[in-house]
């Protein structure tokens, strides 16, 4: 935002002895009137004293203004009363004026609720499928947004943050993908980090990885059976040094997976016109124990319908072969 530069002199100069509006002198400095009218107030120039005629009481400016979050345009056409009065009155009884990016703040939002099992879920979420960024420099608002032919991951999308702010989905574009949008408030700024690895403080709870899992399941996982009837899970990513990380992490768990496989994906065109600029790594888990174990630790959090109902059918499947070639002991209750 740029710094305005008003001298005493020159606004005394405009404004009492020329007898400029407070519009004419924005206009010729190129700022708002709310910022003429700071200037007055931070000089003590007396202002004119007609617009204190107006019938507008601080308790009702503040409600107005800050309780029910009108913009000044808003409370102007509300109360019939020019917009360069209500700076004014807002000035005189010291009411706190927004600033150019709490202005342009159309639509409620909400705070996140600060449950670190959510945000490690969302974290996981987001380095799996969205992207997060500020539009400018000194923004409030945190923007997030997502492209998918799946519908069912749009509405997961809008479902996680429909609470806290506004959400604007696309029709699907040529090829069927759907964009997605959503307006959040600088409570969400854990999800700006461009993260490569996953943050300490998950690593070392296993009910915050449990769910940051669940999250990075959500958005980049596949929990399915093979065309021979074997139940796998599935996680496949650009970045291996991330699914290495999770493989160590299940290790520690005793939770075994083969070694990361890589894809020679680099400069394969998708279906949606983009190339490639990297190989595709997969992290795969068919063993039956290790799959009942990481259901286990990931199901408690898991949102996705498609995840959810995937192993649903991986633990039938495992059922069904157990009692049809055996193999596995099935009557501990944790893995039924």
């Amino acid at each position: 935002m740029k710094s305005i530069l008003i001298s005493k002199v020159d606004l005394k100069n405009l404004y009492l002895d020329k007898k400029l509006t407070t519009y004419d002198i924005a206009k010729f400095y190129d700022c708002s009137q709310g910022t003429i009218w700071k200037r007055l107030k931070e000089f003590n120039i007396k202002t004119r004293s007609s617009w204190n005629k107006v019938d507008l009481s601080k308790t009702k400016l503040r409600n107005l203004y800050i309780r029910n979050g009108l913009s000044t345009w808003q409370i102007e056409r509300r109360l019939k009363i020019s917009r360069g009065t209500i700076y004014r009155k807002l000035i005189d009884y010291n009411i706190l004026v927004r600033n150019r990016a709490q202005s342009h703040i159309v639509y409620p939002r909400k705070n996140f609720n600060g449950n670190k099992t959510k945000k490690a879920y969302l974290i996981g979420f987001s380095m799996g499928d969205l992207r997060v960024r500020k539009i400018y420099k000194n923004s409030e608002t945190i923007h997030i947004d997502c492209g998918s032919t799946k519908k069912v991951q749009i509405n997961l999308i809008s479902k996680l943050f429909k609470a806290y702010g506004r959400i604007w989905i696309s029709k699907p574009n040529k090829v069927g993908a759907t964009q997605i949008e959503c307006f959040l408030n600088n409570s969400f700024n854990f999800l700006l980090r461009k993260r490569v690895l996953i943050d300490h403080w998950i690593l070392n709870n296993k009910k915050y990885f449990a769910a940051f899992l669940a999250g990075f399941t959500d958005a980049e996982g596949c929990i399915s059976i093979t065309h021979k009837g074997l139940a796998f899970y599935s996680l496949g990513n650009y970045n291996s040094r991330l699914l290495s990380q999770i493989r160590n992490q299940l290790l520690k768990s005793g939770i075994e997976s083969p070694k990361l496989t890589e894809g020679k994906t680099k400069g394969y065109i998708g279906k949606e016109g983009y190339a490639n600029n990297q190989n595709y790594w997969s992290l795969r888990l068919n063993r039956k124990i290790h799959l009942l174990k990481l259901f286990v630790l990931i199901d408690p959090y898991l949102k996705h319908p498609t995840r959810i109902e995937g192993v649903k059918k991986a633990k039938e499947n495992i059922k069904m072969r157990n009692k049809k070639y055996g193999n596995i002991n099935m009557n501990s209750r944790e893995y039924e």
